[in-house]
């Protein structure tokens, strides 16, 4: 594939997913928590009138995510009402993989309630799904198991692989000059992090590095498939994905990892975990230490599906005692979680100069500012505890 097709093919891919984004939330499964042990009224109804309107896990708009929604001129059975009678809970078919008859939650005023809708009884709070409650049980920043990364690190040094590289793996919030390149084109400011420096010196070169295993448009499984190979660098004959072509020109001892909005749109639950287990297994026989990473992402598309995704990652991360790097739970506390309104990129720090990183208040407001800083954290670990410890 020449450059200018790749070029092409990395348009029509961003396009793709704006249009994916542009058409609106997507309808998501929802498992119904609680309910009220009452038999609820069947003759309301709540009627759309005039615009679509969100079917949410939970009566807050601020606290629970989109799973479905009524369209104009749809109606949904009524099933009860919060305490404060300012939202229904409706039954509904939901669609996904966890499909099938389910309850949301409706905004009162947005609908127009007809039938006997009078004594309708009052149901507790769902609560959070349970990917919540686990998403935000593990911390940030991960606890390493420095003798299991250690093996893992010197079968690498028995392969050739550098000591001082790593790379990056993803999609277009990888591939980008706001994503750590600032770091070897000395274009930081480390703010209260100084005692980080020693590890953006130790791991000089990487981090401007261009991945051809972080690239516009790639999910989990494009990493092995051949397809999606370079191929003025990458042994097409041999069958070799992104991830083994960059690891083999490349040869870094760990890589940062991290997947979401091409894998919510174009891989299944099962598809996802499949892919990301086999690129650990390839990352695991090349002696390269794979660094797993949740993504953060909206509340209002495809939300229950990020959420079992991120999930999906914590589990196969603690299945293969690998670090994790939880960035899903660092953006909770970013403006608008650290994403641009409407779209799937990370925000970047307004600084004054292009591509700069600082860490002196933007780690608390820019998504890229709190990745770069995570991602460092996480290496400078790396470094100290597994590839030159004693």
């Amino acid at each position: 594939m020449s450059t200018l097709n790749r070029l092409l093919l990395k348009i029509i891919l961003s396009a793709i997913l704006v249009a994916a984004l542009a058409a609106g939330p997507l309808t998501e499964p929802v498992r119904a928590q609680g309910g009220s042990g009452a038999d609820p009224a069947p003759a309301c109804v709540a009627l759309s009138t005039t615009s679509n309107v969100n079917v949410r896990y939970g009566p807050n708009a601020d606290e629970f995510g989109v799973i479905g929604v009524i369209y104009a001129g749809q109606t949904l059975p009524v099933t009860g009402q919060n305490a404060a009678g300012d939202w229904y809970a409706v039954s509904f078919e939901a669609a996904g993989s966890l499909g099938g008859p389910r309850e949301g939650w409706i905004v009162a005023n947005a609908v127009e309630a007809r039938g006997v809708c009078d004594a309708l009884p009052t149901l507790p709070d769902p609560g959070q799904p349970e990917e919540i409650n686990l998403l935000m049980s593990i911390p940030v920043l991960p606890t390493l198991d420095a003798e299991h990364l250690r093996a893992i690190f010197e079968r690498g040094q028995s392969l050739g692989n550098d000591p001082h590289a790593f790379t990056k793996v993803g999609d277009c919030n990888t591939d980008t000059s706001y994503y750590l390149a600032g770091f070897d084109e000395d274009n930081y400011d480390l703010g209260p992090y100084a005692d980080l420096a020693p590890s953006i010196d130790y791991y000089a070169g990487s981090w401007e590095h261009i991945s051809l295993a972080g690239q516009v448009g790639f999910n989990a499984l494009s990493m092995l498939d051949p397809m999606w190979a370079d191929p003025s660098q990458c042994h097409f004959s041999d069958d070799e994905g992104p991830l083994a072509c960059e690891y083999r020109i490349q040869q870094p001892s760990a890589a940062l990892m991290m997947f979401g909005p091409n894998d919510m749109i174009n891989l299944t639950e099962a598809q996802y975990a499949d892919a990301l287990r086999d690129i650990i297994d390839l990352s695991l026989d090349r002696g390269v230490i794979p660094v797993l990473s949740t993504f953060t992402w909206h509340h209002d598309q495809m939300w229950f599906k990020s959420l079992r995704l991120n999930a999906i990652t914590v589990e196969i991360a603690q299945e293969y005692d690998l670090p994790l790097v939880n960035f899903w739970r660092a953006a909770q506390d970013l403006p608008n979680l650290g994403l641009v309104e409407g779209y799937t990129h990370l925000t970047a720090a307004n600084t004054g100069r292009l591509f700069e990183i600082r860490f002196t208040g933007e780690e608390e407001t820019s998504g890229y500012a709190a990745r770069n800083l995570v991602m460092l954290q996480v290496l400078d670990l790396l470094r100290t505890e597994v590839f030159t410890a004693d």
